[in-house]
């Protein structure tokens, strides 16, 4: 599974298994570092985590699920199989 950018037609991320591969540097790093917040009502599906990083097994479901969902703008950037 690979998102894209519409507009440019490059990927930004791919996820292929377990691996997760995330083109845009600035990203990785955000991911690395800060990773995604989580929302209190959602922290029990997460291990009672309050943010989930790259290297973090629900890492994946958390970018699609939250990060997608509430950071993104779906116009711009699309999945693709």
């Amino acid at each position: 599974m690979k998102l894209i950018n519409t507009q440019t037609s490059q990927f930004l991320v791919e996820f292929d298994g377990d691996r997760t591969v995330i083109h845009n540097k600035f990203l990785e790093n955000e991911m690395r570092s800060i990773g995604i917040p989580v929302p209190h009502g959602l922290r029990g599906i997460y291990e009672g985590k309050d943010c989930i990083k790259l290297e973090d097994a629900e890492f994946q479901k958390a970018f699609k699920e939250i990060y997608y969902l509430t950071a993104m703008n779906s116009n711009q950037f699309r999945w693709m199989d």
